[in-house]
């Protein structure tokens, strides 16, 4: 019980450590920025696809960019420095610290999420780009 306090008692830091590691606002209207790009050329591919396939692949592409970037490039590098910067308020409470047969166990951990982000992402661009072959 002793690790779930420690780990609900720094959720309140850990969560302002984030909103400082983004800039606060600043941080959240660039992926709401960014979020509207990629849902406006989504919508502009959808809408020119019978009539202007080229148009149409262009913009699917462009969406398809922004939203690589992001998951491929923005968020997983920014866990990785927001994870560095933040080791002294997280190892040990919100992720693992030391254990007796690994000295690297946080490193690990921090490094299995970047994996665990980018697999999913391919699977969600597969499943994504089989949906759109289809239809």
């Amino acid at each position: 019980m002793d690790f779930l306090s420690r780990f609900v008692d720094t959720l309140p830091q850990a969560f302002s450590a984030l909103w400082e590691f983004i800039d606060g606002f600043y941080g959240v209207m660039v992926a709401i920025v960014s979020a509207a790009i990629v849902a406006g050329f989504a919508l502009l591919a959808l809408r020119l696809r019978d009539g202007h396939e080229w148009l149409s692949a262009i913009f699917g592409v462009l969406g398809g960019f922004v939203a690589f970037w992001w998951l491929f490039g923005m968020l997983p590098s920014a866990w990785l420095y927001f994870a560095d910067s933040n080791r002294d308020l997280l190892e040990g409470t919100l992720m693992p610290g030391p254990l007796p047969y690994m000295d690297n166990a946080y490193e690990v951990f921090r490094d299995v999420v970047v994996v665990a982000e980018t697999g999913l992402a391919i699977m969600v661009f597969i499943a994504l780009a089989s949906w759109i072959q289809k239809h």
